[in-house]
């Protein structure tokens, strides 16, 4: 090692010379390891992702020039470049280390703001069965060769003298104007980075640390381009508002409307085969009930930004991806479905059968207009089903809450269910759904899952449809179940010749809706709604229900009879194309006209238009 060292030294001294520059034996040790060890932070990095090792040479450069960025920081703070890289290699290896096994558990990758979950994270992780993967063994042996690298290599830090103060300021000057550009500026375009549909992918193609560090800068929110509050302002006066009148014997219904955790019918994507039925009672539905298809946001996890876009009527297209609007941006009292039919005299309760902190529920739900927030702490007799509350258990403290209300009371209920949460690798649970011939065991549990939810939803509905208290029911899926990938290729591939299109990949992003009442509805009024987008259907339901609406509702519907389905992956024009937000097309300006006023609803504190998300005051005998 030591000759080859000297070798390089003199190579090295004869071009310094010409300079009048001395290089030591020390200098040309550093110089190797900042070489070194960043190119198997990178490699171990890639690993632990899933990721390319060579790719297109921006997206390459990128990823090195932040590692550095990383080791310079530190720089700055210690002084010492060794430490500086030994603290760079444990937190990229830690980062890394957590990516991988959140993509195992949940389909997706790691984001910044998951630290923000870390609570959610430790609650659902003893539900998780690890695998070790070659790739992961191949990422620790990398970060340990890293290690033993910086061991093995002793060289000397600069005293505390001038050059070593000029060194640090240099440094922090260029991480500055670095990251000024990076955040503030179009800078990162110039290497050209990936923007997919599917995370995995779009950290596959872009490299773990600048997938990480591009969706950092979705932190900052811009005001949009052309936003101008006078234009707004105009806009809203455009929007007219019926007002809702009823006749004296009209009683105004409880609703309930029930997010089921990772309700889907993945045979919407595709046919495959089962040993048995098992939606077979949400399928028979078809008295007073509204059915179709409902597009999210979201795959495999993320739960609360369906509620959100459900409850808010905003939508995460207009948001930076990937973000979690509960944790980031509902930080004061916001509008939603809540605080409209509180508006209109109802009562409002939330129930989600797991602990209150995740996602920062306890602090968003009164925000959102909520009376009563009731979660695993304060529910009644919950069973429970692998490591999760029973839906039927669940189901009988919605009933409960409504046999304890007052005569009078105009009962509103959001409930978010737990039954059928991933990971599904339960070893205790026996699956009664066998699919495919049983080569898919997560979604074989998966499905089974499916099936007693099935059951308990008709133990609600049958309890329903013997009340005299006219009553609104409303079941939506969170999002699709992260089974096997496998499964999900080879649904898409027999259903497309490119299963890799927008209008294929949109097929994993769907989940069912039903509306249904214990009275007669006019279900003929919407036998055209196939399918909707989660942003739309709180609208849907007060239409169903026949209660009030805000102007800011009314602009949607108008929005929904051109843009049936809008959503942070895109949106479906009338015609049934799918389109990119950086298309412009005919659409183009009535989703600027969206951005606009959930841009004001969201963060124009200074000039909120707050009569667009209000009820309408009310003719005299609605009062």
């Amino acid at each position: 090692m030591s000759n080859k060292l000297q070798v390089i030294k003199e190579k090295l001294g004869k071009y310094f010379k010409k300079f009048n520059i001395k290089i030591s034996k020390d200098t040309v040790k550093k110089i190797i390891t900042l070489i070194v060890v960043p190119l198997l932070i990178y490699i171990y990095s890639e690993f632990f992702s899933n990721g390319k090792f060579i790719f297109e040479c921006g997206r390459m450069i990128l990823n090195f020039l932040l590692i550095y960025l990383i080791i310079g920081f530190i720089y700055v703070i210690t002084g010492k470049i060794k430490i500086s890289l030994y603290v760079t290699t444990i937190i990229t290896f830690i980062v890394g280390f957590v990516n991988h096994f959140l993509t195992a558990f949940r389909g997706t990758p790691l984001v910044p703001w998951d630290i923000f979950s870390l609570n959610v994270a430790l609650t659902v992780l003893p539900t998780f069965t690890f695998h070790i993967s070659f790739k992961l063994i191949l990422g620790i042996i990398f970060f340990l060769l890293a290690f033993l690298i910086l061991k093995k290599v002793n060289f000397t830090s600069f005293k505390n003298n001038k050059f070593k103060i000029i060194y640090r300021i240099s440094v922090l000057v260029i991480i500055i104007i670095f990251t000024y550009a990076f955040y503030f500026t179009n800078m990162i375009e110039i290497f050209k980075l990936d923007e997919n549909w599917d995370p995995k992918e779009e950290y596959h193609n872009n490299g773990l640390i600048a997938s990480l560090f591009k969706q950092s800068r979705n932190l900052i929110i811009h005001t949009p381009e052309g936003y101008d509050i006078n234009s707004v302002s105009d806009l809203s006066k455009t929007i007219e508002v019926p007002i809702v009148e009823h006749e004296e014997d009209f009683e105004y219904p409880n609703i309930i409307a029930i997010m089921n955790e990772s309700f889907a019918e993945l045979k919407r994507i595709g046919d495959f085969s089962t040993n048995t039925e098992y939606l077979p009672f949400f399928n028979s539905l078809s008295e007073n009930t509204i059915k179709g298809n409902l597009h999210v946001s979201i795959f495999g996890a993320t739960t609360p930004n369906s509620e959100w876009e459900f409850l808010t009527s905003n939508s995460m297209a207009f948001v930076p991806k990937r973000t979690v609007p509960y944790q980031q941006y509902v930080l004061r009292k916001s509008y939603s479905l809540a605080s409209i039919l509180k508006e209109q005299g109802y009562n409002t309760t939330a129930i989600h059968c797991y602990y209150p902190q995740g996602y920062n529920r306890n602090l968003a739900y009164p925000r959102l207009g909520f009376n009563t927030f009731l979660h695993i702490n304060t529910l009644k007799d919950l069973d429970y089903i692998r490591e999760y509350p029973s839906d039927l258990s669940t189901y009988k403290n919605i009933i409960d809450i409504y046999e304890n209300k007052k005569d009078d009371e105009k009962m509103f209920n959001f409930t978010l269910t737990m039954q059928n949460h991933g990971s599904y690798t339960d070893e205790n649970f026996q699956s009664s759904v066998i699919a495919e011939n049983g080569i898919y065991p997560k979604l074989n549990q998966y499905l089974s899952l499916l099936k007693i939810a099935d059951s308990s939803l008709e133990y609600l509905i049958n309890y329903f449809s013997n009340q005299e208290e006219p009553t609104i029911i409303l079941l939506f899926g969170d999002h699709q179940p992260y089974v096997e990938d496998e499964f999900y290729n080879s649904l898409l591939s027999k259903s497309y010749a490119d299963p890799t299109s927008k209008e294929a990949i949109e097929k994993k992003y769907i989940t069912p809706f039903i509306i249904w009442a214990n009275y007669d509805i006019d279900t003929e009024k919407y036998k055209d709604i196939t399918d909707i987008s989660a942003n739309y259907l709180a609208s849907l339901l007060l239409d169903v229900a026949n209660l009030q609406k805000t102007p800011y509702l009314e602009f949607l519907d108008e929005l929904r009879a051109e843009i049936p389905i809008i959503t942070g992956n895109g949106y479906m024009d009338k015609t049934g194309l799918y389109h990119d937000f950086s298309e412009q097309t005919d659409y183009s300006e009535l989703i600027e006209n969206y951005h606009y006023l959930q841009f004001n609803n969201m963060f124009d504190k200074k000039n909120k238009l707050t009569t667009l998300f209000e009820v309408p005051n009310q003719t005299d005998s609605e009062k």
